[in-house]
Order: structure tokens, then C-alpha cells, then sequence
């Protein structure tokens, strides 16, 4: 994996704790296939920039505030492994909310995201790129 690829990958979290979508969007191939998380509503497959920016402006429509850090990347040949957190404050309530370590798997090809797998936890991820067994 280049370093770019890290580098684009970690451009696009900045860009999200910016709250900036249109620049996360930006780094996705136009026919992005997008693997949501499976326990969030409204979330599954998404196909394509459109599809992609419409669920991330409804997902981030619900948090008064959200951060994504990002704790680690991992190179996995054409793969970028994200282990990340979640940490932000519920809109309306202000609840605070922090999640444990997720894993998002971003695949890179010719300087764009032409693919990105959302896991609760980590073990999933790091099966599916052969990290683990």
C-alpha cells in the first residue's frame, strides 16, 4: 500500500470530524460501494457518492456533535484498516455517548475509495483482510 492511500484515508476522517461531508465524499470513487454498519437503521449497502453522502448527512443530522478518532491504520495491501471510536453528544438530549473500538476497511484503487466496509469491533475486520484468523 502506498502511503498515500493512509494518507487519503486519514484526509477523509478529518474532513468528517470537520463535519465537512462533501469533502469526505470527495476521496469516494463515483460508483463507491459502501458496506454500512449492520446494526444502525437505515444503514446496508450503499451504492454511489449520492447514496453515500445522503446517509452520512442523516447519520451526522442526529449528533448535536461527533468525532471520529482514529486510533490506528493498518496496511493491508490494497486496504486501509481504520480502528476507530466514536465519541459525541446525542442532538436535542446532549447526552454523551462513546463507543469502543470499530474497525472500518477502505479499499484504494488509483487514488480513489472505491469501496469501504463499516465493523462493530474489530475481529470481522481484520478476518476479512487476512489479519486474523
Amino acid at each position: 500500500m502506498a502511503s498515500g492511500d493512509t494518507d487519503l484515508v486519514r484526509r477523509g476522517y478529518e474532513a468528517w470530524n470537520r463535519g465537512d461531508v462533501d469533502g469526505v465524499v470527495s476521496f469516494l470513487d463515483p460508483q463507491i460501494e459502501w458496506q454500512g454498519y449492520t446494526h444502525i437503521p437505515e444503514s446496508g449497502t450503499l451504492e454511489g457518492r449520492d447514496e453515500v453522502k445522503l446517509w452520512l448527512e442523516r447519520f451526522l443530522d442526529a449528533w448535536e456533535q461527533l468525532e471520529i478518532e482514529v486510533t490506528e491504520l493498518i496496511d493491508a495491501g490494497d486496504q486501509v484498516v481504520a480502528l476507530v471510536r466514536f465519541r459525541g453528544s446525542g442532538k436535542g438530549s446532549g447526552v454523551p455517548v462513546e463507543g469502543g473500538t470499530d474497525a472500518h476497511v477502505w479499499t484504494v484503487r488509483d487514488g480513489h475509495i472505491v469501496a469501504v466496509t463499516l465493523y462493530q469491533g474489530t475481529r470481522e475486520a481484520l478476518q476479512s483482510v487476512g489479519l486474523q484468523e
